[in-house]
């Protein structure tokens, strides 16, 4: 055989096995159409208890076990109708009767709509029906949904706590959250993740949730995140994170400064400082009283604290208080500075003033 004889039948051989489909390969659900099906209503709608099973042979005597090739049918009124791959009718099983099977996702449904196929069973859709071709690339199953689809509800997420804009104390490092709640998914829950700007942590797929989350000191957003097959869902919830000991209940304080003969002090600068200390900063609130010499200072945090007044032409005045109520009252007096003669410190003055007292003495002598 010379070269170019050689070449042609190469050539030849190669275009004859591009023809000829592979061992196992699919011909699409294109090339598999579904015979006039002859429904038989003589046929009695019975009740199944087991998960229907595809079997090659198959003598009618086990009602679960349907044969390879064969059609099936999920009709409008939840029967399910079983046809061979003639279209001719051998089975009527009622949905609705049948027993239930948990499905991985959580959800209860009738064992005509749970199948046990095959290994390395390829599964296509097209339009309503589902076609089923095994290892080999033969058809083993047709099923075709004639029943109308349910109004799904929507996936709902309730955070329980952290309550939206919370701040959380956390004494531990590193911090973490812990986030509650619960998913309302009528088909079945898939599973919950809980995720943050730090990491995310996944919470498993039972309805009511309780997982902890790690997150950062300052401002962080929490995103749960709630899965069906198919469908998804996730709620937001923004916190404050705190790292140390949460503070003491923050009280109120309300009350008057005056100077020693009653009058009001207006414009006094009224500083309540606490023990407790936000990143190295101590916890304080100030106020400035008016016209009467009122004040109030709200949300200062703990039960000790060191009340400051400042007000120019008085002496400052800095005391350390103890309270017992969340609502106190507190009045606070200001002693006035003495005033100094022009040009002379008060010290001066007072000797100046005394040596006057002593001229005007020995005058009178």
């Amino acid at each position: 055989m010379n070269g170019t004889t050689r070449t042609w039948t190469l050539l030849l051989l190669a275009l004859l096995l591009a023809a000829v489909p592979a061992a196992g390969a699919d011909l699409g659900p294109n090339q598999h159409l579904i015979p006039e099906l002859k429904v038989n209503e003589s046929i009695e709608t019975i009740a199944i208890s087991g998960v229907l099973t595809l079997q090659p042979e198959w003598d009618g005597s086990v009602t679960t076990g349907i044969p390879f090739g064969s059609i099936m049918v999920h009709t409008a009124d939840a029967r399910t109708l079983i046809f061979d791959s003639d279209g001719n009718q051998l089975l009527s099983i009622s949905d609705e009767l049948s027993a239930k099977v948990p499905t991985p996702a959580g959800v209860e449904k009738p064992c005509t709509w749970v199948h046990q196929l095959p290994n390395d069973s390829r599964v296509y859709h097209h339009d309503n029906a589902t076609f089923i071709f095994g290892k080999a690339g033969d058809l083993i199953l047709t099923v075709i949904n004639e029943h109308p689809p349910p109004v799904e509800d929507p996936i709902t997420i309730n955070i329980t706590s952290p309550a939206e804009g919370e701040t959380v104390w956390i004494d531990v490092v590193p911090p973490r959250v812990a986030v509650v709640g619960e998913v309302h998914a009528p088909t079945g829950l898939h599973n919950v993740v809980v995720r943050s700007g730090t990491g995310e942590v996944s919470c498993g797929n039972r309805p009511e949730f309780a997982c902890s989350v790690p997150v950062s000191a300052g401002e962080n957003t929490i995103t749960v995140v709630a899965g069906t097959h198919g469908r998804r869902a996730e709620k937001t919830v923004n916190v404050t994170v705190r790292i140390g000991l949460p503070p003491p209940p923050a009280i109120a304080v309300s009350g008057r400064v005056t100077d020693a003969g009653g009058n009001p002090v207006p414009g006094a600068l009224v500083r309540f400082e606490s023990v407790f200390t936000l990143d190295d900063e101590p916890l304080a609130g100030t106020n400035v009283t008016g016209e009467d010499g009122g004040y109030l200072v709200e949300g200062v945090f703990g039960y000790r604290q060191t009340v400051t007044v400042e007000k120019e032409g008085y002496a400052p005045l800095r005391e350390e208080f103890i309270f017992e109520n969340l609502t106190n009252d507190l009045d606070l007096e200001l002693e006035p500075l003495p005033r100094t003669v022009p040009g002379f410190g008060s010290a001066l003055a007072v000797l100046s003033l005394t040596g006057a007292f002593l001229l005007i003495g020995r005058k009178r002598r």
